[in-house]
């Protein structure tokens, strides 16, 4: 088993990063990797995008500019577009 090697400052950019992805996915705005095709979960899409809220409230006045922007950036685009794919849901 080989070792992976990484920078110990880029964990949280990676984090935001692995969480954002996952998010677009679920609002089905990238394809399932396995399937290769858009699967909408707006729920799960509403968890992820909590997970990263917490995350920009918890760390507030701790991140470095660079990832305070990442990550509240990553938040106000995809409730965005959470928000845009509720309106078209019917129901």
């Amino acid at each position: 088993m080989s070792t992976v090697h990484f920078n110990k400052k880029d964990l949280f950019t990676l984090l935001v990063t692995q969480l954002k992805t996952g998010a677009w996915s679920q609002l089905g705005k990238t394809p399932n990797p396995l399937t290769g095709k858009p699967e909408p979960n707006l729920q799960a899409a509403a968890v992820s995008i909590g997970i990263l809220e917490d995350l920009l409230f918890k760390t507030a006045g701790r991140l470095s500019k660079n990832e305070d922007k990442l990550l509240s950036d990553a938040v106000r685009e995809l409730k965005l577009s959470l928000q845009e794919e509720s309106d078209r849901k019917p129901g």
